[in-house]
């Protein structure tokens, strides 16, 4: 049917060559609380950086909706802190977290200054959630004396701890909230906790937890916070690797975790039942976090490394149509450049310099983050490379694409679902020659027809539009 709303605007109409992609707005979900990084082990390095300026140029480029990418939900790192007497640590740069208790029955509220001064540097530029998460519990409480895990993989928190573990993690939510008005909404005191790779010796911290043991930290957790009336903050879990695992995992906990924990969080590096993993929370009534994800493409160090660009969007908008998230989280926005990598949307040198550089994610990340905000209805498109969102505070309709082919190709999307008067779009567009770079495209009764370059990512943004009642 022809939407003859915006006849006024333009009396033509769009002739699609091939059959068009179809905007839908009622299928989909809403209550899309928006995107976020972890701070570890960046912000350990950078909230610590003299140069003040640069500093702030970088919370800017992360955290601000209008200068930068504008992500909003901080993930907070509960470091252990590594037994002092292992000298030199095996820990990479930034990953030496310091904690709270150096030692048992002392506290050092002094300690972590860095990741601090990132996440209310955060908040000061428009943060709305913080959650706080645990990799490992404090060197003294485990078997192996080191928070880079159990000598042969195994558990490594000792059975007389799991109480004063519960109450440490649950002592620094109730500190930053006393302190600095800082209230995580959630605490999760586990990290890809049934994965086996963490040993005694690693470059970060890690703790194994058994099924069996995760109930038991996870129930005593969520006691721990209700004895100290920390009622804004509850639990969540389990921030397994993978989607697969985290729904085995919940499988297997009992009635009393399940009914101690308000929000589920998945990695998704891996796994394949992301429709049951959303199913499963929906039915439990949890809220569903993709807590963690990172890339680092396939092609040797460059900044303007293509393949991470096109792994990265891949996975937003594929966890965006089939996990259906409240929020989608990377893991450090910044990354370290003497690793020689390209995961990250920002390097710097962890080891040397002040200093840093933007890579091709940061632009690819922003086709997102910029323009798809916090309480916007996530649209679920029949086209399987793109997403779209619609913010009906700001009547703003968006369509981010995906082109990962060699060969440049036209989309066509159907909007006659919607009312608009608009004339045209704004198209912004990242690909090997460009970065976000901004331009006009014309609007037509019944939608657009959009050129998508090589190996690309395509933001398309209808403003003054309305959903077909």
């Amino acid at each position: 049917m022809v939407n003859q709303f915006n006849s006024n605007s333009t009396e033509q109409e769009l002739n699609f060559a091939e059959a068009p992609f179809h905007v839908l707005p009622f299928e989909g979900y809403d209550g899309f609380e928006g995107w976020g990084t972890s701070l570890a082990w960046w912000g350990h390095i950078l909230g610590r950086w003299k140069d003040k300026e640069k500093l702030n140029e970088v919370m800017d480029l992360v955290f601000d909706a209008n200068k930068g990418l504008g992500l909003n939900i901080v993930r907070y790192n509960i470091g252990g802190g590594e037994n002092p007497a292992i000298s030199p640590n095996s820990l990479r740069p930034g990953g030496d977290v310091p904690g709270f208790q150096p030692e048992e029955g002392k506290w050092d509220w002094t300690a972590d200054e860095g990741q601090r001064a990132v996440m209310l540097a955060a908040f000061e530029r428009g943060a709305t959630i913080a959650e706080a998460f645990s990799n490992s519990p404090p060197y003294w409480m485990t078997i192996s004396g080191s928070v880079t895990g159990a000598v042969d993989g195994g558990n490594n928190l000792k059975e007389e701890y799991y109480n004063d573990f519960a109450d440490y993690l649950t002592e620094v939510v109730k500190h930053y909230k006393e302190e600095y008005g800082i209230q995580f909404r959630t605490l999760n005191p586990l990290n890809e906790p049934i994965s086996n790779w963490w040993k005694k010796g690693n470059i970060q911290e890690g703790a194994h937890f058994t099924i069996d043991k995760q109930m038991v930290i996870l129930k005593q957790t969520a006691r721990s916070l209700q004895e100290k009336g920390l009622t804004g903050t509850s639990v969540s879990a389990p921030d397994e690797n993978s989607v697969d695992e985290t729904l085995e995992m919940l499988h297997g906990y009992d009635d009393e975790t399940l009914n101690s924990i308000s929000q589920i969080n998945s990695h998704s590096y891996n796994g394949s039942q992301l429709v049951e993993l959303r199913e499963l929370a929906k039915e439990k009534g949890k809220k569903l976090w993709m807590s963690e994800y990172g890339t680092g493409g396939t092609e040797p160090h460059s900044h303007d490394d293509m393949s991470s660009v096109m792994e990265l969007a891949e996975r937003i908008i594929f966890d965006l149509r089939m996990l259906q998230p409240a929020a989608w989280v990377y893991w450090q926005a910044v990354e370290d450049e003497s690793a020689q990598n390209n995961w990250g949307f920002i390097h710097s040198d962890f080891k040397q310099s002040e200093g840093y550089e933007l890579t091709k994610q940061y632009y690819a990340m922003a086709n997102f983050s910029k323009f798809i905000r916090p309480d916007s209805r996530i649209i679920l498109t029949d086209d399987d490379r793109s997403v779209a969102a619609y913010d009906e505070a700001k009547k703003q309709l968006t369509i981010v694409v995906r082109n990962e082919g060699g060969n440049k190709k036209e989309a066509n999307y159907d909007l006659t679902a919607f009312k608009f008067d608009s004339r045209s779009a704004k198209v912004y567009q990242t690909s090997q020659f460009a970065n976000l770079t901004e331009s006009d495209l014309p609007i037509y009764r019944n939608g657009l027809k959009v050129t998508l370059e090589m190996q690309s990512v395509t933001t398309i943004v209808v403003s003054n539009i309305e959903i077909n009642k």
